[in-house]
């Protein structure tokens, strides 16, 4: 299928999809080993099968049809649902067979089908496959219904060498395709499927990317080899280019040292981002930068020279401008940006970055607090949280906004402040996706907790809650963050505390009338969903995730540590014992609730097994330091709770008695579940 350029990130999804369609044609209908094979370019998705049968395999297929107690009679006699059944399929009853699933009997009878020749089988499904391709965004073109990325300009549809009929809108198939758009100016017939790919290298379009991939490498390290640079060919824009080209040809250009002045990162951004430009660097020292590029024409090696100058000129423009910008900014200290921040408006409703700022300088200070920073390190991360966002409002950033973060870590290094806040600044931002790198210094990690809770309290006080898969404030990503953080650093912070914390500043500063409790447990759950994909990613079985997530304890490295710990001990049998010995009381004391305020007296107790279960529950530890004494003390309650149930009538007539005992099922209930759910847990074998 032959399109107009096609933004190079949405090639290879594409390309995907269509393989995929053909591979499970190919399943669906029988047809073997088939190697189907993906070709793309800024202008056609194409596919090529291999080793295609000329025929489909006849095969026997199984119909199932109605419950034997509508077929039959209890005669014996055929009904008329099973003869409408036998009518519809050209099926003759008395071969039919009769079998059970689950426990039902059904009426089964076994037809021959003939295989279909597999031209005719292409003629029929490929057009569904162009159906579903699916795009992040259609266009439609002149008044035609079809939508897709871009308009349709051709169309080859072959079977070994005849055309099959395949239309989209007012393109029909043929054996024509197109070459590439200026080094072939007349169309390319195909007398046969398997010419493809040759017949287009002919007419100067690669049409295998992995082919294209390649041939950009090698012409890049034919120039390291020759001119004894390094070039970084970093992998999205290896794909970029290769999918933004037909007939690669490399070129080295230069631009003017003095830039080589400008922060590393901004050239590269410039480069790299803006130009699609893959930096160079000296061989000997690896991060130095030199004042060369090397870009990829879609063209061959005719006019190289005014194709380089070209280029040189668009990029000396664009380094022009971030140098003005970064001399420009240069001129005012932090403070300047932080008091336009209070005309930048972060969230309508929600005040400006300036109050953002302020917002999340409180929050850090408290994180810090409960880090139990010393002095010096609570003033850095202060600090850090006053001019993490400073740079936004700096002209390099609004021009560059891929820089945030490091050109104020720039600035800031500029001005002498402390290296730990310099480093700050700019890894305050990370994680910045699942995998991502965490921050290395404990003194950033309060205000990359505080920037990202403080936009989730934002967005969620205005309603602002993902639903699907739409998350345009890429909220889930900030959350993600949030847990990535406490666990990554092993953190022993409570999610809750964080929470409260979040909306507290936020309520105070911007709206005391925010339902906070509304507010606080919505972002709660949302958090708390993170942290359960979180703890799923990591491989821990869905019923200890549950168990410890479902418990009343916050701290999410805690949880961490006690599921793991879990799945090592589930498979022990004393283990499931003494679960099960303390879920007799749990389950017990939630089937007959009495008031959070009961109190327990001893003086009531008239068996020694109640003496002896007392003895150990009003020993139950407040807090559990560590997974193995949950355990432990699970051991300690196993013999003195089954001696309990044992060797007493729990439900005595009398209700005082009764609630005596049902108080210290409650007790033991309501220890257990303050730090797990042992109810979700399920033990091999059940």
């Amino acid at each position: 299928m032959g399109l107009e350029e096609v933004p190079a990130q949405m090639i290879q999804p594409a390309a995907e999809q269509l393989r995929q369609c053909a591979l499970q044609f190919c399943k669906n209908h029988q047809l073997g080993e088939v190697q189907v094979r993906s070709f793309s370019t800024p202008r056609r998705l194409a596919l090529v099968l291999e080793n295609l049968p000329d025929q489909q395999p006849n095969r026997t297929k199984e119909l199932k049809g109605p419950p034997l107690v509508i077929a039959q009679t209890p005669e014996g006699e055929w009904t008329k649902a099973a003869e409408g059944f036998a009518r519809k399929h050209g099926i003759d009853l008395d071969a039919a067979e009769i079998r059970k699933i689950g426990g039902k009997a059904y009426l089964f009878v076994s037809r021959n089908v003939a295989g279909q020749s597999t031209g005719s089988l292409l003629k029929d499904n490929a057009p569904n496959w162009l159906q579903q391709l699916s795009f992040p965004k259609n266009m439609r073109w002149g008044s035609y219904r079809t939508r897709l990325i871009r308009p349709v300009r051709w169309l080859v549809f072959l079977w070994n060498g005849t055309v099959l009929p395949l239309s989209v809108e007012n393109v029909q198939s043929s054996r024509e395709t197109r070459g590439h758009r200026f080094l072939c100016e007349t169309p390319v017939a195909l007398n046969h499927a398997k010419e493809y790919e040759a017949a287009l290298e002919q007419a100067h379009v690669v049409a295998d990317p992995d082919k294209r991939k390649q041939r950009i490498l090698d012409q890049i390290r034919e120039f390291e080899g020759v001119q004894g640079f390094r070039v970084e060919t970093e992998v999205e824009l290896l794909d970029e280019v290769t999918n933004l080209v037909e007939w690669p040809t490399a070129l080295v250009g230069e631009f003017d040292e003095r830039f080589l002045e400008l922060p590393p990162e901004a050239l590269v951004t410039s480069m790299a981002v803006h130009q699609r430009y893959f930096p160079v660097y000296d061989a000997r020292q690896s991060n130095q930068l030199l004042n060369r590029f090397v870009t990829v024409r879609n063209g061959d090696e005719r006019s190289l020279t005014t194709v380089q100058q070209g280029n040189e000129r668009v990029l000396r423009a664009r380094l022009s401008d971030a140098q003005f910008f970064f001399n420009e900014d240069r001129k005012h200290a932090p403070e300047y940006f932080l008091a336009k921040g209070g005309q930048a408006v972060f969230f309508q409703g929600r005040g400006s970055q300036q109050d953002r700022g302020f917002r999340i300088q409180q929050l850090t200070e408290r994180i810090a607090e409960q880090l139990d920073f010393s002095p010096e390190q609570r003033q850095q991360a202060s600090r850090i949280a006053e001019l993490c966002k400073f740079d936004l409002q700096t002209q390099m950033v609004y021009e560059f906004p891929e820089l945030q973060g490091v050109m104020g870590g720039h600035y800031a290094r500029l001005l002498e402040e402390p290296e730990v806040v310099c480093r700050g600044i700019r890894e305050h931002y990370l994680p910045g996706y699942t995998g991502d790198a965490l921050p290395q210094n404990l003194q950033t990690v309060p205000a990359a907790l505080a920037d990202r809770l403080d936009q989730l309290a934002v967005a969620f006080s205005l309603g602002m809650i993902p639903s699907g898969s739409a998350d345009p404030f890429a909220l889930r990503r900030a959350a993600q963050g949030v847990m990535q953080l406490l666990l990554g650093l092993q953190l022993e912070l409570c999610s809750q505390d964080l929470v409260a914390a979040a909306v507290e500043v936020l309520t105070k500063q911007q709206n005391p009338d925010l339902e906070t409790v509304k507010l606080h447990q919505q972002l709660a759950g949302f958090l708390l969903q993170r942290q359960r994909w979180q703890l799923r990613e990591q491989g821990l079985a869905h019923d200890v995730v549950e168990a410890v997530l479902k418990g009343e304890q916050t701290q999410p490295l805690w949880q961490l540590r006690m599921a793991q710990y879990l799945e090592s001990v589930q498979s022990q049998p004393s283990f499931k014992l003494q679960v099960e010995a303390v879920l007799r009381a749990v389950n017990l004391s939630q089937k007959n609730p009495l008031p959070p305020e009961f109190a327990v007296k001893p003086e009531r107790f008239a068996h020694k097994a109640e003496h002896a279960l007392h003895v150990v529950v009003a020993a139950l530890p407040d807090h559990i330091t560590s997974p193995e004494s949950f355990t432990e003390t699970l051991a300690q309650l196993e013999v003195p709770i089954t001696r309990f149930f044992t060797e007493i009538l729990v439900m005595d007539e009398n209700p005082e008695t009764r609630h005596n005992r049902l108080g210290l099922c409650q007790w033991i209930s309501a220890w257990s579940l303050q730090h797990l759910d042992l109810r979700e847990l399920v033990f091999p074998g059940e």
